[in-house]
């Protein structure tokens, strides 16, 4: 098997978030941001019972379909789609274990629908009003007792809109509990941090 730095960066990433991971039953992670795939692949390849329910926007979201796909050949796989409501594909949405979705759908989620979110590089590239926004999401999607890992960089300037976003600026809920937070291991311009919802 080929080892490359995104595998080694993955590794990392799963051993910060792994005592969130829900460890009886089925599961699901949430990843919001999560580019063509990488750590959707580590988490799937070293738990299979897990769902994973990646959210992004076009083209990553297209290319991690193709990847994982690919790589998961004997997984139910939930192609993105369409939908309005999500009775409409609820049926089809619980009998699959990889999901496509795009981040205009997220709002359409069940409450406490999630066991893990996990948001890596992504929340530091939005302005203020739309990370206050995705924890709005969070904290509805995420189920009580889950858990939320996030890493972004510590300081980091929002392109083309004059805005700085520091580490203080990321909107944790009431109600829940920091579990870590430290520098990133390797990446040290990068905070990580884990929270579990009470």
């Amino acid at each position: 098997m080929s080892v490359s730095q995104d595998l080694g960066n993955s590794i990392l990433e799963y051993e910060s978030f792994r005592p969130g991971l829900p460890f009886a039953g089925r599961g699901t992670v949430l990843e919001l941001g999560g580019g063509y795939g990488r750590n959707a692949f580590v988490v799937l390849k070293l738990n299979p019972s897990i769902r994973y329910v990646l959210v992004d926007i076009p083209p990553a979201l297209w290319v991690a379909e193709k990847y994982l796909s690919s790589l998961f050949p004997h997984k139910q796989i939930f192609r993105y789609r369409n939908f309005e409501r999500f009775e409409e594909i609820a049926d089809s949405y619980n009998q699959s274990d990889v999901i496509f979705l795009l981040s205009s759908q997220l709002p359409l989620l069940p409450v406490n629908s999630a066991d893990l979110i996990v948001n890596i590089s992504s929340l530091h590239e939005m302005r203020k009003d739309q990370i206050d926004y995705y924890f709005q999401q969070f904290e509805r999607v995420l189920s009580p007792g889950g858990h939320t890992y996030i890493k972004e960089w510590k300081k980091a300037k929002v392109l083309f809109e004059n805005v700085t976003v520091t580490e203080q600026d990321y909107p944790v809920p009431n109600g829940w509990k920091k579990i870590m937070s430290r520098t990133a291991p390797v990446q040290t311009r990068f905070f990580e941090a884990l929270y579990k919802k009470g």
